[in-house]
C-alpha cells in the first residue's frame, strides 16, 4: 500500500504542476516577497522616480510637466538624490513629495484619506496628485492652467506654471550622480 502512496504522489504533482497550480502559486509567493522586500528597501527617489514615470504614462501627463512640480514642491531632483525627502510637510497643510491637499486628496480619492498615508505613502501621494492633474486637464483643456490650478486652487497662469510647462529640460534640476 505504501509503495502505491509513493508511486501515486509524484504522478499526482506532475499533474498539477502542468495544469499550472504549483507555478501559480510560487509566482504569487515570489511576487509577494519581492513588492514586500526589495520594493520598500530602494531609495526614496527611486521609488519617487518609477512612480512620476508610470503615472504620468498612465494618465497622458507630459513628463516635464510632472519632474517640474515634483521639483517645485520637495525640490526632487531625479532618481539619484539619495538624501531626497518625500515626507514633508508645508506651512498650509500640503502633505508629501507632490504636496498635496488633504482635502484635495479626500475629493479626488472620494474617501477620507488618512494624512499619515498620504504624508509618507509615495506611490499613493503621487497617484492621487497625477489624478488631480487628468482631472484638471480634462476640464480646462491647458497644462498651463492646470498647473497654475495645482499651485493655487484657482485656474490661473503664474510663475510656478510658466516653469512647468516652460520648462521641458527638466532634467538640467536632477542631481547628477558623484
Amino acid at each position: 500500500m505504501f509503495k502505491k502512496f509513493v508511486l501515486v504522489i509524484p504522478i499526482l504533482l506532475t499533474i498539477l504542476y502542468f495544469e499550472g497550480f504549483f507555478f501559480d502559486e510560487i509566482q504569487k509567493i515570489s511576487t509577494s516577497f519581492f513588492n514586500n522586500k526589495v520594493k520598500d528597501s530602494r531609495p526614496k527617489s527611486i521609488i519617487m522616480f518609477d512612480n512620476l514615470e508610470n503615472y504620468s504614462k498612465k494618465y497622458g501627463i507630459p513628463k516635464h510637466i510632472v519632474y517640474n512640480i515634483a521639483y517645485l514642491e520637495t525640490k526632487y531632483k531625479g532618481p539619484y538624490d539619495w538624501n531626497y525627502k518625500h515626507n514633508l510637510t508645508s506651512s498650509v497643510g500640503a502633505l508629501g513629495p507632490m504636496q498635496i491637499m488633504p482635502a484635495t486628496a479626500n475629493f479626488i480619492r472620494k474617501y477620507d484619506v488618512p494624512e499619515k498615508k498620504l504624508l509618507n505613502d509615495i506611490e499613493f501621494n503621487v497617484e492621487t496628485s497625477l489624478l488631480l492633474l487628468k482631472n484638471l486637464h480634462d476640464r480646462y483643456k491647458n497644462w498651463e492652467l492646470v498647473c497654475g490650478y495645482y499651485n493655487t486652487g484657482r485656474p490661473i497662469i503664474n510663475d510656478y506654471a510658466s516653469f512647468c510647462v516652460k520648462n521641458v529640460n527638466y532634467k538640467k534640476n536632477w542631481k547628477k550622480v558623484d
